[in-house]
């Protein structure tokens, strides 16, 4: 048997929001789905100080890995940034929010995003304007970088995918581990922002 990957272990029972049997979204119904195949291939989350180094063979991107830490913890805050995000990720985020999943929100998003996709940005920043605990900054970045803090960890989520649509192969390390956690943080407490949303 695998260290690193249970085959027979049933996911356990935690303290989260009930998922829906639909939710709003159908772009959140989709990852769901897609997660099925991550829950075949990884079946739980990283323990303290484990990194598992992942590859794509089916298209998904950075956002699926947020539904599958849902299913077994409630996330404190989620940090991300990005180069591109797509406004079924904002709808799917904003509603993971709304019903309990995540309780706050930092985007860190490049600030070309402005000019290049200023209806996702605008749909963004009204939903942000009106959610005190949802923040969007602008910078000039490209990292793709992911950082959830849930009651007891701290996920890293990093790669070469973007949080809108990605290419069929794409890579990504994901681990727990509060030094990393705190080193990432940096990148959205020490970044010279341009904008603010």
């Amino acid at each position: 048997m695998s260290k690193f990957f249970d085959l027979n272990k049933k996911k356990q029972a935690v303290e989260t929001p009930e998922f829906k049997e639909k939710f709003e979204s159908k772009y959140l119904l989709q990852h769901f789905q897609k997660l099925e195949n991550l829950d075949k291939d990884l079946q739980r989350l990283p323990t303290v100080e484990e990194f598992f180094f992942l590859q794509t063979e089916k298209s998904f991107n950075a956002f699926t890995f947020i539904p599958f830490v849902c299913q077994y913890e409630r996330i404190k805050h989620l940090y991300a940034s990005t180069y591109s995000i797509g406004s079924k990720v904002v709808n799917a985020l904003i509603e993971l929010h709304d019903t309990g999943f995540i309780d706050e929100i930092t985007l860190l998003i490049s600030d070309s995003m402005i000019k290049r996709n200023p209806v996702t940005i605008d749909n963004l920043c009204s939903m942000a304007a009106s959610r005190g605990n949802v923040n969007v900054l602008f910078s000039w970045v490209h990292a793709k970088v992911c950082i959830l803090e849930t009651k007891t960890n701290h996920y890293i989520i990093e790669g070469s995918g973007n949080w809108s649509e990605n290419a069929q192969y794409e890579q990504y390390l994901f681990g727990n581990s509060k030094g990393v956690f705190d080193f990432r943080k940096e990148l959205f407490t020490n970044t010279k922002i341009i904008k603010n949303g």
